[in-house]
């Protein structure tokens, strides 16, 4: 009961653990519940990538839940290219996390090598957050596709890459439920990403959908979780009133 009024409190949990053994075993999954990695420049992101190797070194990596990466827009470190092979081992240690909140995510440099990065996040996923992330409308469907527990969806003005044509990958097929919780889409509107997780996925069964400003994808979302649709955000009745009529 103590620690349930200090979850959010990181002080008072940082003392806790300092009290006894009992109390640091009840402090510890709380202080390591989430890790933010942040950097707004490139020559930052070797300071803001050693807590990997720290958690990784005391065997706190299991503890961590969440995952939040932030960076901006156009100074991104979190690439591939900047993962030392002991960065990549230990970021792969990270075995029970749950949630990811990533902030304009190159999606397109980690062709062909998503799994490489990722994967260790499949069998636990239930939760991501793609601010600004860069992608084709095929690629965002293919990493939404590898996390078959996931359940919650957030995207965020997503932007495709800029020059050059990047390859595009193809979906394998998934059967077993996903895509079951909530869907969050601000000017999102990619009509193939959500036929492509349709085909692949074997159908949507959000039962929550907040949708702003994407009007092409409406008819397909409420025509794919019928079934399953409880909440729709008044934001989203308000601007597809008659749509949102017709369908209920």
């Amino acid at each position: 009961m103590i620690f349930a009024h200090l979850i959010r409190d990181l002080g008072a949990l940082k003392a806790c653990s300092l009290t006894c053994r009992s109390w640091y075993i009840a402090a510890v999954p709380h202080l390591h519940h989430t890790l933010t990695l942040r950097g707004w420049t490139r020559d930052e992101n070797r300071r803001e990538l050693k807590p990997l190797s720290k958690l990784h070194e005391f065997g706190l990596a299991p503890l961590v839940k969440e995952i939040r990466v932030r960076q901006r827009y156009f100074e991104k470190w979190f690439v591939p290219q900047e993962f030392s092979p002991d960065d990549l081992r230990h970021f792969s240690a990270f075995t029970n996390v749950q949630t990811l909140m990533l902030r304009t995510l190159d999606i397109d440099k980690f062709i062909p090598d998503f799994e490489r990065y990722f994967g260790h996040f499949t069998p636990t996923l239930r939760s991501i957050e793609l601010a600004v992330p860069c992608c084709t409308p095929r690629q965002l469907s293919y990493f939404l596709s590898l996390f078959p527990s996931l359940d919650d969806v957030n995207i965020s003005f997503p932007k495709r890459p800029p020059g050059a044509a990047v390859p595009d990958l193809e979906l394998v097929p998934f059967s077993g439920p996903k895509l079951q919780g909530r869907l969050e889409l601000c000017d999102g509107g990619w009509v193939e990403t959500w036929t492509d997780l349709i085909t692949s996925c074997g159908g949507l069964r959000f039962n929550y959908m907040d949708l702003r400003w994407v009007e092409g994808c409406v008819p397909i979302l409420l025509g794919a979780c019928a079934e399953t649709l409880g909440t729709l955000s008044n934001r989203m009745i308000y601007e597809f009133g008659l749509m949102a009529n017709n369908w209920s």
